[in-house]
């Protein structure tokens, strides 16, 4: 392994998405089968669905972008990395902003580029054939006359062209930290490569698994992942249930899942032992509003959060992640990273998506100092 010359605290890879959201009747969602909590669409019949929609919000998305972000508004140096669409005939491999480039991102690669660039977040945009991704995320009447109901329906496009060519060891030698976002892990051979790169040249990589099922597909992998490479693992309680379940070969029936999971002794002593080492792996369990979970060294911190009603938990976790790798990167105590993490996750829950209000987590930002990074 060969020293980092840091000149970046942040490098984010993953799917570029625009994200839109908007509040529909049943009648609508089902017209345009969006009838699942979460599914995948063809592009131009969820553009088609949008474009229906009187009055929706719209902001830049995708897990490692909206950590960038967040991260950006911190104060923090940040970069994205991901694919989008082309506005004409896609030409060299290079990323926009290359000298004989131009203007070559559709409407939504812009919009998703101007977003970052007003954060303060560098992007490296790649331009593919296919369109710009997006997800719709749709709020309808709760049947019941309770809590709203909640769609997603996702069209990721041009984000899964991103390849493992387009990630260059010297970008990943001047970041402090690499972020993966999980929804990666099914490119093996770019997760493999940007792993490789970061061990190479001493760069500490995080990973948020994203979903359940990735917890529950990649598990063998992830885990010898944080055997082998410099790793902060993030999950929800969801993530680690189905995370610990896979690997230690329980059915998917007779143990907690959702919010309500609670680590016992067995599995407390599961993540105690498989962060035994003295600094990697470390992983963080995000719990919403019961707080956060942090396992290092073989030890374990406990840090609470103030329970608030969200408005909209998209970007939440992404915004925990920015907050805690923020903190981390300047020399923060892990238990001051939760304590931040919690609280910049709070400012996410009250608006759609990672539209939060800026001087809230400028003024945040400022209580890490300029601490050289790690």
């Amino acid at each position: 392994m060969t020293e980092s010359t840091t000149t970046e605290e942040l490098l984010c890879i993953g799917n570029a998405i625009v994200d839109f959201f908007a509040s529909a009747g049943e009648d609508f969602a089902r017209n345009h089968g969006i009838t699942g909590e979460s599914q995948h669409v063809e592009h131009g019949a969820l553009m088609a669905a949008i474009a229906e929609l009187p009055e929706k919000v719209s902001c830049s998305g995708g897990g490692a972008a909206n950590v960038a972000k967040i991260a950006a508004l911190l104060g923090m140096d940040a970069s994205f990395v991901g694919a989008v669409g082309s506005a004409g005939p896609v030409g060299s491999a290079g990323p926009v902003g290359s000298a004989d480039r131009g203007d070559s991102l559709d409407d939504l690669g812009r919009f998703f580029e101007k977003e970052l660039l007003d954060a303060g977040v560098r992007p490296i945009l790649f331009p593919r054939g296919s369109p710009t991704g997006c997800c719709l995320t749709l709020e309808l009447p709760s049947p019941a006359g309770g809590e709203a109901l909640i769609r997603a329906a996702a069209a990721p496009s041009a984000s899964l062209e991103l390849v493992k060519e387009d990630i260059g060891e010297e970008a990943i030698r001047k970041a402090a930290v690499v972020v993966i976002d999980g929804y990666l892990m099914g490119r093996r051979d770019l997760v493999r490569h940007i792993l490789d790169l970061a061990n190479i040249s001493g760069t500490t990589v995080a990973l948020d698994l994203g979903s359940p099922w990735i917890a529950a597909e990649r598990a063998h992998e992830i885990l010898t992942y944080s055997r082998v490479y410099p790793l902060i693992l993030f999950m929800n309680e969801s993530e680690a249930g189905a995370f610990y379940r896979t690997v230690n070969k329980y059915g998917p029936e007779g143990d907690e899942t959702g919010e309500d999971w609670e680590p016992g002794e067995e599995k407390t002593d599961f993540f105690l032992g498989l962060t035994a080492n003295e600094l990697f792996p470390i992983v963080v369990i995000k719990r919403g509003k019961r707080g956060a979970l942090v396992f290092a060294g073989g030890n374990i911190h406990r840090e609470s959060a103030f329970v608030v009603k969200p408005r909209d938990s998209t970007g939440a976790g992404d915004a925990f992640c920015a907050a805690f790798l923020a903190a981390w990167v300047r020399g923060k105590t892990l238990g001051e990273c939760a304590v931040l993490g919690n609280k910049v996750a709070r400012e996410v829950l009250s608006v759609p998506g990672t539209g939060v209000k800026r001087k809230k987590i400028a003024a945040l930002g400022r209580t890490l100092g300029k601490t050289p990074v790690r």
